[in-house]
């Protein structure tokens, strides 16, 4: 699975002015919980990243060995695309940890952990083609 191409988006919404990301709890109450900006992981706050679609299954120095030209397009970055987890933007909301309490930290990590396992299963079943 490539993070490139998952959905990062494991809050309901995120309101920028108040730094407050809503997540729903167990009973599908929304939550209010503080929040930061951090450095974008997937693009290292570069804004964008390499289509997945190219080296999504991984490249070898044989790969660029036997075409110059793609490995000069590949590191000029002819095949970037805007990342898709922050949107170019470079940074993301995440949970601000110091103002958070800690219930507040325990159903974030519960939120996180529900939101990955959900997507891995996605990514499984698709790849056995359910």
């Amino acid at each position: 699975m490539d993070r490139r191409e998952l959905n990062h988006r494991w809050y309901q919404s995120f309101d920028a002015k108040r730094m407050r990301l809503v997540i729903l709890d167990e009973d599908e109450n929304e939550v209010e919980l503080p929040a930061k900006y951090e450095v974008c992981s997937t693009c290292d706050g570069k804004g964008t990243c390499v289509n997945p679609s190219i080296d999504r299954n991984g490249l070898t120095a044989e790969d660029f060995a036997e075409d110059p030209g793609f490995a000069e397009d590949y590191f000029s970055g002819n095949y970037d695309v805007s990342c898709p987890e922050c949107h170019s933007e470079r940074i993301v909301p995440t949970l601000d940890e110091e103002l958070a309490s800690s219930e507040q930290r325990q159903l974030y990590y519960d939120t996180i952990e529900h939101h990955y396992d959900n997507a891995r299963e996605r990514w499984y079943e698709r790849e056995r083609g359910y």
